[in-house]
């Protein structure tokens, strides 16, 4: 499996408040709104970590297996993109 480093796109508008983000995508003109733990994710997702490292700091910070993290992660990006919030070329 390749290493993938996810990275939001560069062009997106947002902003955290109370933890959670709200993005404007002037591209798509669509506005998303984040819960926390994704919040958290978008703001890492900045195309200098793999998912597999990601879900080993994440793993760590939360007590949980470094698997179910890979796997949320995972899940997360997928939504992303299927939002077209994330770069194309993401490795």
């Amino acid at each position: 499996m390749a290493l993938v480093r996810p990275k939001i796109r560069d062009d997106l508008a947002f902003v955290v408040l109370d933890g959670e983000a709200v993005i404007y995508d002037t591209q798509n003109q669509n506005i998303h709104h984040l819960n926390p733990t994704a919040t958290l994710l978008f703001e890492l997702f900045d195309g200098s970590a793999t998912v597999p490292d990601l879900a080993a700091d994440i793993a760590e910070a939360f007590g949980m297996p470094a698997e179910d993290a890979e796997v949320q992660i995972r899940h997360l990006m997928r939504q992303f993109r299927k939002a077209q919030l994330l770069e194309k070329a993401s490795r």
